[in-house]
């Protein structure tokens, strides 16, 4: 019989080693949405990113998983393949975190990423550098 999943402010309480036994039983009994919607998570995102506040992503997540926040000195590119730019080999830090986006959304998608960065920097004590600029296209210039 599968464990039942505790309440994430209940998962929160436990010390870390703890954390990292209970997902690893629920990942084989549960889905990530089983679990996202346990927590009241609405991305995927947000559960990694919790991992990796309580920095025990590495001990949890396997390396099929999908989700891998890449290092600065690594873009994806247009064909969907992640690429080395500046030619440096260097390691960065476990907790560093760059995102860059540089594309048209909708209204819609735009704020489901959003919610997905200012979910990942709540509570971050660290100063963030932050470049940011939105323009509305008009429907009739969309493709043009």
């Amino acid at each position: 019989m599968a464990e039942k999943m505790l309440p994430l402010d209940e998962f929160l309480k436990l010390d870390s080693d703890d954390q990292v036994e209970k997902l690893k039983r629920w990942k084989m009994d549960y889905t990530l949405k089983d679990i996202r919607e346990t927590w009241n998570f609405k991305h995927s995102a947000q559960y990694y990113m919790l991992l990796k506040k309580l920095r025990i992503y590495e001990r949890v997540v396997n390396k099929s998983d999908k989700f891998y926040p890449q290092p600065d000195n690594q873009r994806l590119g247009t064909d969907g393949i992640w690429r080395n730019y500046g030619g440096n080999n260097f390691n960065t830090p476990g907790d560093h975190f760059n995102f860059h986006l540089n594309t048209k959304l909708s209204g819609t998608e735009l704020a489901d990423k959003l919610e997905r960065i200012a979910f990942f920097l709540r509570g971050e004590a660290k100063e963030v550098d932050v470049k940011f600029s939105v323009v509305v296209t008009e429907q009739g210039n969309a493709g043009n």
